[in-house]
This record gives structure tokens, sequence and C-alpha cells, in this order.
């Protein structure tokens, strides 16, 4: 009895251990972490980034600012936008007056931003091309021509979206990573 007990309680501290084995970061989560360490991400007020979190046209703006390394503009840019639906007082609207004004994402024809409505994919993708420098060499017809310019960028790497889905944070986080190894067009 006392040899199967042993042996039980072996088995228990055995499994234990391998419950307090702390899982590997996908990654996702290492992308997320390593723009959070940049200063890219800022996470929310739980201090999480909600790496499956849809990301709306405003927040992308966000971040392509602190991309090009302009978050210090935006407070000074808060204001009128060029868009109907992007009031003056709305969180976002420095940010999307420089995005906008540094052409590295834009609006719509009907003078909307939609501020609010989740960007794709191929949309991010775009706005990353362009803060590359790489739009001049896009060539085809949306959205092809961005897909095929990031998967020769190799942006595309550890991602497989539709072009129209629409794309989260840690999708994102892993875009941007990828760019991070790519030369700015001259």
């Amino acid at each position: 009895m006392r040899k199967i007990l042993s042996v039980f309680l072996c088995f228990l501290l055995l499994f234990s251990f391998s419950l307090n084995v702390t899982h590997a970061l996908s990654v996702e989560e290492q992308a997320g972490e390593y723009l959070r360490k940049l200063g890219l991400y800022t996470g929310y007020e739980d201090n999480t980034l909600r790496l499956d979190k849809n990301i709306t046209r405003a927040e992308f703006a966000a971040l392509a600012v602190r991309i090009e390394g302009l978050e210090n503009l935006q407070e000074s840019r808060k204001g009128n936008t060029a868009f109907k639906d992007v009031t003056a007082n709305h969180w976002a609207s420095g940010y999307v007056n420089i995005a906008t004004s540094q052409n590295l994402i834009k609006g719509f024809e009907d003078k909307t931003f939609r501020p609010e409505e989740q960007i794709t994919y191929v949309q991010a993708l775009a706005v990353i091309i362009r803060i590359l420098g790489y739009e001049k060499h896009v060539q085809g017809e949306w959205p092809n021509n961005y897909i095929n310019k990031a998967k020769d960028l190799g942006l595309d790497k550890n991602i497989k979206l539709s072009p129209n889905t629409p794309i989260n944070r840690g999708q994102i986080a892993v875009i941007v990573t990828n760019a991070l190894t790519v030369p700015v067009a001259k």
C-alpha cells in the first residue's frame, strides 16, 4: 500500500510541475510585447494588449503615427478634420489629421474616414507599404496589387488572411514586426 501511495504522490508531484510550466508565447503575443517595448502598442487600462480584438481605422491611424515617430504632434493637431464623421473632439482627430496629411491612411470618396470601422487586412497592408515608401512600386489592381507587394516584402510572414477580413491587434503586431526587417524604399 505504501508503494502505491508513493507512486501516486510522485505522479501528483510531476503533474503539478507540468501545470506550472509557462506556455510558449504565440507569434502574435511575441510581436505584441515587442511593439509594447518599442512604445508602439500602449495597451489598455488593465495593461493588456487585447491582441484578439479587431483594430479600428482610428486606432490604426494612431499606430501609423507612432510608427512614423510623430506621436508628439498629435495633441497640437487635434481639432477639425477633413472628414464629416471625425469631429474636432474625437479622441483620434489629431492622429487622423497627421496620418492623412502624411498620406499614410486615406478616407473615402464620400468624405468619411469611418473611424470606428474595423480596418481590413489589405487596408492595413496598404498603410504599412506607404510607411515603408513602397507605394510607388505597387502595380496592378486593388486589392491584389497590395497583397502581392506585401508578399514581395515579406509582410505576410505568419499571416494567412483574405484581403477584406478585419484584422486584429495581434495580426497587426506581426505585420508591423515583419515590416521592421524591411529596408525603407529610396
